[in-house]
């Protein structure tokens, strides 16, 4: 009969929330958000400037000397919505140059709106999230054993990959007896 310890049970529920709606939806949010980075940042380059960039940072390359201040490369870019200051990461698809000012939109803008409706998504699917956590580790807590768990909640058995591992890692000895037995100059027939 398996123990639910702490660590199982935050595995189970951790495996059960990567599951859920919710974490699918926040993960959509999450590109969406991306997607305004780029749109962020295609309002304020052309792509004749970065096609320059791109060749600037070639040639000094090419020269003995450290190249890498040349441009700064970023992994987001950093705004201004209705006075909300933001950082949205840029999807890894190319190198972004940093931006030399802060671009700000006003309220009324389509990249504000954008915005302000992902802000408004993400605090609700975080809020479904943190109470699934929660009804999910009362279940939990409710259960002493596996056995007892799979009575009251059958479908936790989706749930269960990579459990088997860590209960038979924590009821392992910390030390390997053949090797103390080495120590100790005990031979095994």
């Amino acid at each position: 009969m398996t123990r639910l310890t702490k660590s199982i049970k935050e595995q189970i529920c951790k495996n059960a929330i990567e599951q859920s709606l919710a974490n699918k939806e926040l993960k959509t949010a999450n590109e969406n958000l991306s997607k305004l980075a780029l749109d962020v940042y295609n309002d304020n380059v052309t792509a004749e400037l970065l096609k320059e960039a791109d060749e600037i940072r070639a040639r000094a390359k090419e020269l003995p000397f450290d190249y890498y201040s040349v441009f700064r490369i970023c992994e987001g870019v950093r705004c201004n919505f209705n006075g909300l200051s933001a950082y949205l990461t840029l999807p890894s698809e190319r190198i972004f140059y940093g931006l030399d000012e802060n671009p700000t939109y006003t309220a009324d803008h389509e990249f504000s709106k954008r915005f302000l409706s992902l802000q408004n998504q993400f605090k609700y699917l975080e809020k479904q999230k943190n109470d699934l956590e929660h009804e999910i580790m009362a279940i939990l807590n409710s259960c002493a054993t596996l056995k007892k768990l799979q009575e009251i909640w059958p479908e936790s058995v989706n749930f269960l990959d990579g459990i088997q591992a860590s209960v038979i890692k924590s009821n392992l000895p910390a030390v390997v007896v053949e090797d103390l037995n080495k120590k100790l100059g005990i031979t095994t027939s």
